[in-house]
C-alpha cells in the first residue's frame, strides 16, 4: 500500500478541519494558497537529461536512496528567451508563492493601477517638493510629469502581474552536501516608562470617572499622587538636564520598564554546496551545463536596446524528492532568487583536469534567498 504524503491537517480521514491555518489559506479571500500534500515529480513533463548530475540519479539501483533536488526555472514572461521562442516551456506549472503583493494582482487584477498609482505617486512626491521652491510653474509641471510617466509605464510594460513562465528544462541534483536552513524572527527593545506613567496617572477614563464618583475627587487626588510619585520622580531623573548629577546625589536610577516588541519575520537565505566529480564527458557536459544554467538565471536582462531597463532574473522553485514523491520529511521552500554563485575549480589546492581541460573536481556554492517571510499558515504547510 503506497503511503499517503499527505499532511494529516489536510487527510480526509482527519476529523479536525476547522479553525486551523490551513483553513484559513484555502480561504478564497486569503492571499496565501496552500500547498497542500506531496506533489510528484514528472520525468515525462520536464527534461533533465542534460542538466543532471549525477547521471545515474534516476537509476533504480538505490545508490542514491531516491533522493534528489529538483531546480524548476522561471521565467519572466518579457524576456528574450520566451518571446525568440529559445526554450520549451511547460503550460500548467504548479503554483507558486512570491508575495503577497503578486498574489493579490493574480486575484484582483488591479496591477496596472497599482504599478500607474505607484509613479504617480514617486513623480507626484518630488513635484510637491518642486512646487514650494516654483509655484505655479513647477505644480503644472508635476501635472505633464504623472502623466507622461504613467503613460510611458502603460507603454513599456505589458503585463502588470510579473508573470512567468516554466521552463521545460528542470535542474535535477542529488541532495545537497551541505543542506540546513534557519528560521528567524526580529524583537526590539522599547522603553515603556512613560506610556505606563501617563497610563497610571489616568487609570482609564472609566474606572477614573467611577473613582471619583464613588470616592470623591480629594480622596482620588491623594491616592492617585501617591500612586504616581515615584513614576513623575523617574521620568525627572530620566529626562530634565542635569539627570545625572540628581541620579548620582540621589542614588536612584529610572527603571526604563523595557519591553520586547515584535517587528517582523526575517526572509529566509540559505546556501546549498554541491561537489562535482564528473567520471566521463556526459557527465563533464552536463556540469557545464549546470552550472551556466544557474549564471545565467540569477542575472537579469536589459529590457530595451538603450539598456535603461533591466528585466528582472529568473526565479526558482526548489522541491525535495523521495522516490517522485515530495519528501515531507523535510522543509519546503518558497519560490527563491539566486543570489549568489561561487564556483570553486581547485578545491584540492591545485589544478585538475581530464583530457581537454575539463577539471576532475569542481565544488558549487549556491545562496538562495525566499521571496515570502513566513507566517503560521506557511509553517503548517510544510515551510
Amino acid at each position: 500500500m503506497a503511503e499517503d504524503y499527505t499532511p494529516s491537517h489536510l487527510r480526509s480521514s482527519d476529523t479536525r478541519k476547522t479553525g486551523n491555518y490551513s483553513d484559513y489559506a484555502q480561504d478564497p479571500k486569503s492571499l496565501y494558497k496552500t500547498r497542500g500534500g506531496a506533489r510528484t515529480f514528472d520525468s515525462n513533463k520536464y527534461s533533465t537529461e542534460q542538466h543532471m548530475y549525477p547521471d545515474d540519479l534516476f537509476s533504480d539501483r538505490g545508490e542514491y536512496g531516491g533522493n534528489y533536488a529538483i531546480f524548476y526555472i522561471n521565467v519572466s514572461q518579457d524576456s528574450k528567451l520566451i518571446k525568440n521562442n529559445m526554450v520549451e516551456t511547460v503550460e500548467d506549472s504548479t503554483p507558486r508563492d512570491r508575495g503577497e503583493l503578486i498574489a493579490k494582482v493574480n486575484r484582483d487584477g488591479n496591477g496596472e493601477a497599482m504599478a500607474i498609482g505607484g509613479v504617480a505617486g514617486t513623480i507626484g512626491f518630488a513635484g510637491i517638493a518642486s512646487g514650494f521652491a516654483g509655484g505655479t510653474l513647477a505644480t503644472a509641471g508635476t501635472t505633464l510629469a504623472v502623466g507622461a510617466g504613467a503613460s510611458a509605464v502603460a507603454t513599456t510594460v505589458g503585463d502588470f502581474k510579473a508573470s512567468q513562465k516554466r521552463l521545460k528544462t528542470a535542474i535535477a541534483l542529488h541532495m545537497p552536501n551541505n543542506m540546513s536552513i534557519r528560521y528567524g524572527v526580529n524583537y526590539e527593545e522599547a522603553e515603556t516608562m512613560m506610556g505606563q506613567l501617563v497610563g497610571s496617572a489616568l487609570g482609564g477614563s472609566v474606572s477614573f470617572a467611577k473613582a471619583i464618583q464613588e470616592k470623591g475627587l480629594d480622596d482620588v487626588k491623594t491616592n492617585l499622587t501617591e500612586d504616581i510619585a515615584p513614576g513623575v520622580t523617574a521620568a525627572v531623573l530620566g529626562n530634565l538636564p542635569g539627570s545625572n548629577i540628581a541620579q548620582k546625589l540621589t542614588g536612584l536610577a529610572p527603571n526604563p520598564k523595557k519591553e520586547q516588541i515584535f517587528r517582523n519575520v526575517e526572509v529566509r537565505t540559505f546556501q546549498i554546496d554541491y561537489q562535482f566529480f564528473p567520471r566521463d564527458e556526459k557527465e563533464a557536459e552536463n556540469v557545464r551545463n549546470i552550472i551556466k544554467q544557474f549564471k545565467l538565471h540569477m542575472h537579469p536582462e536589459y529590457k530595451d536596446t538603450n539598456a535603461f531597463l533591466y528585466i528582472y532574473p529568473s526565479e526558482f522553485d526548489i522541491y525535495y524528492y523521495n522516490n517522485t514523491q515530495e519528501n515531507m520529511n523535510i522543509h519546503r521552500h518558497t519560490s527563491c532568487v539566486l543570489t549568489e554563485l561561487t564556483v570553486n575549480y581547485t578545491p584540492q589546492g591545485r589544478f585538475n583536469s581530464f583530457e581537454g581541460g575539463m577539471p576532475s573536481q569542481v565544488n558549487m556554492f549556491l545562496t538562495f534567498r525566499e521571496l515570502v517571510p513566513l507566517t503560521k499558515e506557511r509553517i503548517e504547510d510544510g515551510l
